[in-house]
């Protein structure tokens, strides 16, 4: 796992890669975006085996098993949801109200919010669809980018277990940053209301409120 200062972390992922490890979680947050693309077009050019996940997310967790992150893990129970955001602060708050609710996770990946990364929505809901343990996937999105709709597009000729969804920023102006690098609206594009439409047209359920993401994963799994 990688906590490396901005400036250098790109080249600390880069020496994990050429030691061939399976996984690396970056962490940092604010690694140039010119810095993380070289590191991932070499890694596409040399066919590297590693996984990277991040940067600028809080990692991974399958409870009462692994942690490698900075999420709380108190909050976490073992289960068959599984969970997969951009936010780290909204993947806590996906996986307060399951526990609450008695659902436990499988495991709950932050992918991060920056706009170049390692393993995208689709990857893991790839994963998910052909994990035993896991019963049904929230999945939790930003303004910016089109990874969203491009896992949802997938997902409805693929996934075999429900999907309930959110994507925050649905009041964001267009050409303002909003938190994440990544979480901006260019051109029109990548808007909440255009992701939204496009993840419910797929069959994936949907909200504009981030309370009610429990909910409506405990009413999809007993539908």
């Amino acid at each position: 796992m990688k906590y490396v200062p901005p400036p250098f972390a790109a080249a600390a992922i880069w020496e994990a890669v050429e030691a061939d490890l399976d996984l690396v979680i970056c962490i940092t947050e604010g690694i140039p975006v010119r810095d993380m693309m070289e590191v991932r077009e070499k890694m596409r050019q040399q066919n590297r085996k590693t996984v990277l996940i991040g940067p600028n997310c809080p990692g991974v967790i399958t409870p009462d098993e692994i942690k490698i992150g900075i999420m709380p893990g108190h909050i976490h129970k073992a289960g068959r949801i599984g969970v997969v955001s951009r936010s780290g602060t909204l993947t806590y708050e996906a996986v307060g109200q399951l526990t609450e609710l008695g659902l436990g996770q499988s495991s709950a990946v932050g992918i991060g919010g920056d706009p170049v990364n390692g393993l995208k929505h689709l990857d893991v809901l790839k994963l998910f669809n052909e994990d035993p343990n896991t019963d049904a996937v929230v999945m939790i999105g930003e303004i910016g980018g089109s990874d969203e709709e491009a896992a949802a597009l997938w997902a409805k000729d693929n996934m075999k277990k429900p999907i309930v969804g959110f994507i925050a920023g649905v009041t964001a102006p267009p050409g303002k940053r909003m938190g994440h690098a990544g979480a901006i609206i260019s051109g029109g594009k990548g808007t909440a209301q255009e992701k939204l439409a496009i993840m419910e047209e797929c069959g994936i359920t949907v909200t504009k409120d981030p309370s009610e993401m429990g909910k409506l994963l405990k009413k999809a799994i007993r539908t």
